[in-house]
């Protein structure tokens, strides 16, 4: 790919030589089939920019909605308290017997996930509520997978620390 990039580079440099002369010249100077070769270059470089920007960033060039930029509406992964409900009991604090949660537990499962940054709140749900994989993820927010392995063990860490936290308050 890199092959590819250089030699569109070099094509690029020579197109932009072969422009020069014409650039200096005003058009009513300039012969018939000079004016056709100037335009002619002029579309060659036009397109040898953007394939190399295409190269370069690895999407089309100008895209306002590539994967990477997806609506906010897309991005959003909305979360109500039943889908805490149905978090895995190893994030889960207290849970009674009528799958209802208190005023009490609510908050306290607020306050745990109010140390997380929204990234971490989103790989977090995504995982445990959704199901979905750590690959699965890492497409839908266009990273890594690592990068998302990173952030859910970042949460799982946060919360950890915030409960731990809460439950010496308790103590005391």
């Amino acid at each position: 790919m890199q092959d590819l990039l250089i030699e569109y580079k070099r094509a690029l440099k020579n197109a932009r030589k072969q422009y020069e002369p014409f650039k200096e010249k005003e058009e009513h100077q300039l012969s018939v089939q000079d004016k056709h070769d100037k335009k002619m270059i002029a579309s060659m470089v036009s397109d040898l920019e953007y394939v190399v920007e295409w190269l370069q960033i690895g999407r089309e060039p100008g895209a306002r909605r590539g994967l990477d930029r997806r609506s906010v509406y897309q991005r959003t992964i909305l979360a109500n308290q039943e889908v805490l409900e149905a978090l895995s009991h190893e994030y889960t604090l207290i849970q009674e017997k009528e799958r209802e949660i208190s005023e009490r537990d609510k908050k306290r499962i607020d306050e745990a996930l109010s140390v997380l940054t929204d990234r971490e709140k989103d790989v977090f749900f995504m995982h445990t509520t959704q199901g979905l994989s750590f690959s699965e993820i890492a497409v839908m927010l266009d990273v890594k997978k690592g990068t998302v392995q990173k952030h859910m063990e970042r949460a799982r860490t946060k919360m950890s620390k915030k409960v731990q936290e809460r439950l010496f308050e308790a103590a005391e």
